[in-house]
């Protein structure tokens, strides 16, 4: 049996590609409800049990409250796939090199675009927790005017403390000219700031926060940089269902081709604060 007619053994190493590079999945991500998740359409009623009041006790006690146990759905509603061949004549040559390169394409393709999908759950923000607006974005920089980056930074983290967001393993996705400015702004001082960048997009911590990089922090034509900082609340689920190996009728090669569905849900609204940034001048 060859590797290509092993789904099984082909949805592993897709899978091991997609973990290194799904960088808004690391840091704002939980996989808490995955385990029920098994086709496109498929949903997760998630029940939240609300508030319980405190009162003043004067000697006899008031009517048991009912308990408000609202519902949260989430819905497996994306579905994406990738299909490509394998030519007999390459095949020949390497195919495990060949099948391994592929993988990597589609993980990496795939990857990006789950990765915007969970990107653009800034908008599901709680509207107290935003720092900035499209209208008046928050300028970035060292200029005259300008806030600088690490009081950017702080505006977020207050935002965060003001919900009550337990401070232990808040994380924050920036762009790279934003990493770029904090460390102008810091100079020699130690800031935490390392460079893990090249495997799954961490650059380090800064007051506790872990700072994540990432090209896929929404913006328009470069400008109004919607920064995320928060906790994983952002609970996510995906499988690949279909894996598959064919013979392209108007080739001699093996084809490849697999379904993947996901879907999240932002549990908590209060639990991120999120920038709207623009790039200003960021060398001292």
């Amino acid at each position: 049996m060859t590797l290509l007619s092993n789904p099984k053994i082909w949805s592993a190493r897709l899978l091991a590609h997609l973990d290194k590079t799904f960088v808004y999945g690391a840091a704002f991500t939980n996989r808490n409800y995955e385990g029920e998740i098994k086709d496109a359409g498929t949903s997760v009623r998630i029940l939240q049990v609300g508030d319980v009041s405190i009162s003043d006790y004067t000697g006899t006690l008031n009517d048991p409250e009912g308990l408000n146990d609202a519902a949260l759905e989430l819905v497996i509603d994306q579905k994406k796939y990738f299909n490509f061949v394998v030519d007999d004549v390459e095949a020949q040559q390497s195919i495990i090199r060949l099948v391994d390169e592929g993988s990597k394409r589609a993980a990496q393709a795939m990857s990006d675009v789950r990765d915007l999908y969970v990107a653009g759950f800034h908008s599901a923000v709680d509207a107290a927790n935003l720092v900035g607006t499209d209208a008046t974005p928050v300028v970035v920089g060292f200029a005259g005017g300008q806030t600088k980056p690490y009081d950017a930074f702080l505006d977020l983290t207050q935002k965060l403390d003001e919900a009550n967001i337990p401070t232990v393993d808040r994380r924050v996705v920036l762009p790279p000219w934003f990493i770029r400015a904090l460390k102008a702004q810091f100079g020699d001082r130690g800031s935490g700031l390392g460079d893990k960048i090249a495997l799954d997009g961490m650059a380090g911590q800064l007051d506790g926060v872990t700072i994540y990089q990432s090209n896929n922090v929404p913006n328009v034509g470069g400008e109004k940089y919607k920064i995320m900082m928060g906790k994983d609340y952002i609970t996510f689920a995906d499988q690949i269902v279909k894996t598959e190996t064919y013979r392209p009728e108007r080739k001699f090669g093996t084809g490849v081709k697999g379904l993947h569905v996901y879907g999240a849900k932002n549990l908590q609204p209060k639990g991120f604060a999120v920038g709207t940034f623009n790039k200003g001048q960021i060398s001292k």
